[in-house]
């Protein structure tokens, strides 16, 4: 695997089947990116239509 290496102590860490991951690279490998702007989305999303948004980056159609 893949990983950048960093100091787990100093950011916190992910666990996934057995391996210990720093955020970013959890994002990287199992993050879901927002439909709208394409960068990850984490904390509170608006899912629809099986699509992941952030809050602000859901919006009508007709309104963009």
């Amino acid at each position: 695997m893949d990983v950048c290496g960093c100091d787990l102590a100093q950011g916190g860490f992910f666990i996934k089947n057995g391996d210990y991951l720093c955020t970013l690279d959890y994002q990287r490998m199992y993050g879901t990116r927002c439909h709208g702007c394409g960068e990850f989305v984490e904390g509170e999303v608006v899912t629809a239509l099986g699509k992941t948004y952030h809050p602000n980056c859901f919006a009508c159609t007709i309104c963009k």
